[in-house]
């Protein structure tokens, strides 16, 4: 997930909602059918000693928004400290003095 604000260590959760309707079952026909549409692998899978792993799990996207409100709850801070000082909106008007 990206990272939050003020916090790049610590990340949300990314969702992904997909529907797909896959058949019950392939024959070997249908499989090669298929397989004869999709490129062949670029690169084949290699652990090494620093490779980061990820888990799917199924998650309610709801839950983990509550749960994770702790850590995201630093999103408007950068723009409530300016509310309540009237700055003008711009730059100072200064008059000049006559001679």
């Amino acid at each position: 997930g990206m990272p939050t604000l003020r916090n790049p260590f610590v990340h949300g959760n990314l969702f992904l909602v997909l529907n797909i309707d896959f058949p019950e079952a392939l024959t070997a026909s249908a499989q090669a059918a298929v397989l004869n549409h999709l490129p062949p692998p670029k690169n084949s899978c290699v652990q090494t000693q620093d490779h980061e792993v990820h888990r799917l799990v199924d998650t309610d996207p709801i839950v983990s928004a509550q749960q994770n409100a702790v850590n995201m709850g630093g999103g408007q801070e950068a723009y409530d400290e300016d509310e309540g000082h009237n700055h003008g909106g711009g730059a100072q008007r200064v008059q000049c003095a006559q001679q």
